[in-house]
């Protein structure tokens, strides 16, 4: 029973932070094989789970964002839009925000292929499912790329725990 929920917690932990929780599913006392199958099936259901819920969440955000701008008082919207204008006039650039910008230089230097590789490791799956919905939500195979890319991190943590067996102990 305690494999059982041991499983469960590893499964858990790889649909949010995969990176992390290879290592630490072999240190609480999971075998080998425990630990590769709650692992990969935990950062595939996690990365499919938050894919589904970013496309929620985007389009309902989108709608509700929509609302509220139809419902707004046409005074404010007029000083909203003055307002963006006049930021426009001082610098003679669009305005961005930090994340703004992280976002799109991370997009122009890496790419679908950066998103997709990055995300188990050093991005977290929920940002890395976030970020494919967002930017490339109609690319064909983005989905089977991330999965494949789970599947390949996968490999290498098991690589380094056959070249390193000492690790595991």
């Amino acid at each position: 029973m305690i494999e059982v929920l041991k499983m469960i917690e590893v499964f858990l932990l790889a649909s949010v932070k995969y990176a992390f929780t290879f290592p630490f599913a072999l240190m609480i006392g999971l075998n080998f094989g425990q630990t590769l199958i709650a692992v990969t099936l935990g950062g595939i259901a996690g990365f499919y789970f938050f894919y589904r819920f970013s496309g929620f969440a985007i389009n309902r955000f989108h709608h509700l964002k929509t609302f509220f701008w139809k419902h707004t008082p046409l005074s404010f919207r007029l000083k909203y839009r003055q307002l963006l204008l006049w930021r426009m006039k001082i610098t003679g650039e669009r305005v961005f925000t930090k994340r703004n910008r992280f976002m799109v230089r991370f997009r122009s230097k890496y790419g679908l292929s950066g998103i997709i590789i990055l995300s188990p490791v050093i991005l977290t799956l929920p940002l890395g499912a976030f970020l494919l919905n967002k930017y490339y939500p109609k690319h064909k195979y983005a989905l089977s790329y991330m999965v494949l890319s789970i599947l390949s991190w996968t490999a290498v943590f098991v690589a380094v725990v056959l070249i390193f067996p000492n690790l595991v102990k």
